[in-house]
């Protein structure tokens, strides 16, 4: 039934592409766009102690990319998007063996019918839940959900999608996406679906959505040939032979001029089969506020605090929980380049699983997305960064 839902708006697009294009005087544009973005950075309650280190793109993923469109007549365009991660700090590339790691794909877009677009991409959870959550106000290095838990951040893309999202009709917009994984022989292994819908007002925002990853063959560990990557850590390192992931987020908004306050709540599931390490469903859930007061200087600030907590299973008495709080202030020169300060402190504190999916483990601090691999050597950790970014 999916499959023919997408072949039946896949051929609406592409009828009113072809019926109008021949008739029509082409018009095409092509724009190069990118963010260059770096920190010096501390964090403490490291097992060797503090570490101070220049960060690449703690504010804003660093990244550059071409996208463009052709006017096929009708209210029709032809769409794509090429976008390349890379590191300041060293000037390597951003995910190693691929080049255009954050988003590659193609489509057609028509004023009445939606959007259509195939390649890698984020999924429609994704472009709904972004905007609501703690990225826009207190970045993904200091005020992410811990580990990206949710998926809230950049980390989870998808390869092999097909993605349609509808025209906005009084506020309202929809969208869907499935997509397959890419080992032969294992028809619907390591695929991928979302779903969401989303509604924009003057000052209200909300959003609701769906998305389930699904491991492939090998699930010993995360199947690298799954069609959607995400964010690993020491929250979720005992859970990845996982037979599936489902995500189900909702988000709000309210914009009072300069102010803007909001929240978000969240359940993600880990579910074993046979073949996975574990054996009892992982269950997190999420809770998180933020605020943004956009100053009469131009200071822009933001705060956010976020609560998760993962249920008792696996021989866990005492479930994980992680507790954040985190800071931004970002000074504007102008609207592309600006100076900021990032702020963060975690608690952690219950049981969790170890990597190898077996061993019950104390639950250790770890700030943001940006420092999965800097895990703290007990309960506590602060972050402090002081960076320069810019767009073009």
């Amino acid at each position: 039934m999916k499959q023919t839902h997408n072949l039946i708006l896949g051929g609406m697009l592409l009828s009113a592409a072809c019926g109008t294009a021949a008739a029509q005087s082409n018009a095409s544009n092509v724009s190069i766009y990118g963010i260059v973005d770096v920190a010096v950075t501390r964090v403490d309650h490291l097992p060797g102690g503090a570490k101070t280190y220049m960060r690449s793109g703690p504010k804003d993923g660093n990244r550059v990319g071409f996208q463009g469109s052709e006017d096929l007549g009708g209210g029709t365009k032809a769409i794509f998007k090429l976008e390349a991660g890379f590191n300041t700090d060293d000037g390597t590339a951003g995910q190693a063996g691929s080049l255009f790691n954050r988003a590659a794909f193609i489509g057609l877009t028509n004023n009445k019918l939606g959007t259509l677009t195939m390649g890698r991409q984020y999924s429609s959870y994704f472009d709904a839940l972004n905007a609501l959550g703690p990225v826009p106000i207190v970045t993904g290095s200091a005020g992410d959900h811990p580990g990206d838990i949710d998926g809230f951040d950049i980390t989870i893309r998808h390869n092999n999608s097909i993605k349609y999202t509808s025209p906005t009709m009084h506020g309202f917009t929809g969208s869907a996406m499935v997509a397959s994984g890419e080992q032969a022989g294992h028809t619907g292994s390591g695929g991928s679906a979302a779903a969401s819908v989303k509604f924009d007002g003057s000052q209200w925002h909300h959003a609701i959505g769906y998305q389930l990853l699904k491991n492939g063959p090998n699930q010993l560990n995360w199947d690298a040939t799954t069609a959607g990557s995400f964010s690993k850590s020491p929250v979720n390192a005992g859970y990845l032979s996982a037979r599936d992931i489902q995500f189900l987020a909702a988000g709000t908004r309210y914009q009072m001029g300069a102010v803007s306050l909001g929240g978000s709540v969240s359940n993600v599931q880990y579910t074993p089969n046979a073949t996975s390490v574990f054996r009892d469903k992982a269950i997190f859930n999420t809770g998180a506020l933020l605020a943004q007061w956009q100053t009469s200087t131009p200071w822009l600030l933001g705060a956010g605090y976020t609560y998760t907590q993962a249920n008792r299973a696996n021989g866990i008495t005492d479930g994980a929980r992680y507790r954040q709080f985190a800071l931004q202030q970002a000074y504007w020169f102008t609207k592309r380049t600006s100076v900021y300060l990032l702020e963060a402190v975690q608690r952690a504190s219950g049981q969790t699983l170890a990597a190898n999916g077996r061993t019950v483990i104390d639950a250790d601090a770890v700030i943001g997305t940006s420092q999965a691999g800097l895990v703290g050597d007990g309960a506590h950790q602060t972050m402090f960064s002081i960076g320069l970014r810019h767009s073009f």
